[in-house]
């Protein structure tokens, strides 16, 4: 078993062991929560499921922990132990908060895939990941899910689970006939495993808009601190109840929707149709989900069903969103639909959620703020720290950050400076009450020939404000004058007719936006490219820009 602090220089050590003097990092477990809350309020609801648009589970916080201890006996059974990496590619199904702590009850690390993924990810998560079990849908949503595992499976591969529809098709083992009906936690119960908070626990696979994608390791720990980093501010409670509508396999989902409920003795409402904001809308009316998190795509699609056909979401009392700005007219909707300002959130894979607004700013602050972290995370613009009111690099430390790269430890290392400050590619600019306002990642990093750094994702998002754009992305290229500057390419996608260049050069003039960080260009194109996240291909773009095709 792999202790994270063995792999730590001594100042890393340090700082590990002032986490847990203050408390930041702890000994016990989520495994620890849930016996406790299995004793304590046994028939509280820990996970209520929705499949097919239908309820399906109801599952108590007593039926939960026996559920964890059959799914360890199974996992045991099939040779997983300590360090063993298990897949798991599934949709929001209701096993994936007891398959996830089945896996660190026997010590083992759970890789969840995004069912996104198609074959070459799944394969590269299997190989990389040196992945042991791997527990997946049948055919889910009319995607032959099973087959896919069975056509990229590496030798490293011992065992494949398939959940519903026909496990001897692709001869996988029957989920249901193997962990369900099996009593293993009495017949075969898994052996005791020293389980402590540095363990390693979830595994999870970047999109790798830039190349392979990377195995981003977190601890208990680790996964704690940054379900706390929104837990916190948020005052959640375990009366609370918690809906994400976005893959729980996802980093987000998977801290803030599966082990944070856990932690807190609260509960989560999932469902596998995600995208069906009319069921989210009954579901929050029939269980009293009192916080929703989605990102804002998601959200203005649940606004625009609340709005269609309103429903009673009066136990609503915190939404929040991440992933992309929050326009100034979301966050007024959401307190004429909800009656709560719209929180906006800060995080990454290698972090979790690590910013965030809090409900006592001023009105409407989330449009213009991505939040401050909370005293486990530090956040710094600018190499220096002194960036003052402009643009620079977001480094980031602290108790929320991951312990590794799997199996690519140079290139975390590379990521780290010698005080411990991780370079998160993004950039941001201090929003001039001790946060941050993300402008977008370094990797887009538009700047003019005068020096001056456009704020991509604000102006995209400003953008996509536009009635007749429903998308927007900002590409540079060499200015035509001075090739070592950039000029703006807008690649816009019409929701009609879309604008031409003096019709946004008018918008952008009415929102009182600075001239730099107008478009000198703007394409329109059908569609933008994307890769199996549904992340936006910008290197493609600018190739095509480049090349005179755009």
């Amino acid at each position: 078993m792999w202790n994270a602090l063995a792999s730590l220089t001594d100042n890393h050590r340090a700082q590990a062991e002032r986490y847990r003097a203050l408390g930041w990092w702890r000994d016990h477990t989520f495994l620890d929560d849930l016996r406790a809350h299995a004793a304590g309020r046994p028939d509280h609801p820990a996970v209520i499921a929705y499949e097919g648009g239908r309820l399906a589970h109801n599952i108590s916080y007593a039926r939960l922990a026996v559920l964890v201890e059959r799914f360890a006996g199974a996992l045991a059974e099939l040779g997983v132990g300590p360090g063993d990496v298990v897949a798991i590619y599934l949709p929001n199904w209701w096993l994936l908060g007891p398959m996830y702590l089945a896996c660190a009850r026997v010590g083992a690390i759970a890789a969840p895939a995004q069912m996104e993924y198609r074959s070459r990810e799944v394969g590269y998560i299997l190989q990389a990941s040196g992945a042991k079990v791997c527990v997946s849908a049948d055919v889910f949503d009319g995607v032959d899910f099973a087959g896919r595992v069975v056509d990229t499976a590496p030798s490293t591969l011992k065992h494949r689970v398939v959940v519903g529809g026909d496990a001897s098709r692709t001869g996988a083992l029957d989920f249901t006939s193997f962990f369900m009906d099996t009593a293993w936690e009495r017949d075969r119960p898994a052996p005791a495993t020293a389980v402590g908070g540095d363990n390693p626990a979830l595994l999870v696979f970047t999109s790798g808009t830039t190349g392979q994608p990377k195995g981003v390791l977190h601890s208990l720990n680790t996964i704690w601190a940054a379900g706390n980093s929104l837990s916190v501010p948020y005052g959640l409670t375990a009366d609370d109840v918690i809906s994400i509508p976005q893959q729980l396999t996802h980093v987000a989902g998977a801290m803030h929707g599966v082990y944070a409920p856990v932690s807190l003795g609260a509960t989560c409402v999932m469902h596998d149709t995600k995208a069906d904001m009319d069921l989210l809308l009954e579901m929050i009316s029939t269980h009293r989900v009192s916080w929703v998190h989605a990102a804002p795509t998601r959200l203005g699609d649940l606004l625009a069903a609340q709005r269609a056909a309103p429903r009673d979401v009066s136990s609503v009392r915190l939404v929040s969103s991440s992933s992309a700005p929050i326009p100034q007219h979301m966050a007024d909707e959401v307190r004429k639909v909800f009656g709560v300002e719209l929180l906006a959130c800060w995080g990454m894979t290698e972090t979790g959620g690590c910013t965030t607004t809090r409900p006592d700013d001023p009105p409407g602050w989330g449009a213009h703020s991505d939040g401050r972290a909370m005293p486990w995370m530090e956040i710094r613009i600018g190499a220096d720290g002194e960036a003052g009111n402009g643009i620079g690099p977001l480094l980031v430390r602290g108790a929320t950050l991951c312990l590794d790269y799997f199996g690519q430890s140079e290139v975390f290392a590379a990521s780290l400076d010698a005080d411990g400050w991780f370079d998160t590619g993004d950039m941001a600019r201090p929003d001039g009450a001790g946060g941050i306002r993300i402008t977008g990642r370094r990797a887009d990093l538009i700047t003019r020939p005068n020096g001056e750094k456009v704020p991509t994702s604000e102006i995209e998002a400003l953008l996509a404000q536009h009635p007749a754009i429903s998308e927007a992305v900002l590409v540079g290229f060499p200015d035509p004058l001075i090739p070592e500057g950039d000029a703006v390419c807008a690649v816009v996608v019409g929701a009609g007719e879309a604008p031409g260049l003096e019709q946004v050069h008018a918008y952008l003039e009415g929102g009182d936006v600075t001239r730099d960080h107008w478009p000198d260009k703007v394409v329109h194109v059908r569609q933008l490219p994307r890769n199996a996240l549904g992340k936006i291909q910008r290197n493609e773009l600018r190739a095509a820009i480049e090349a005179g095709q755009l």
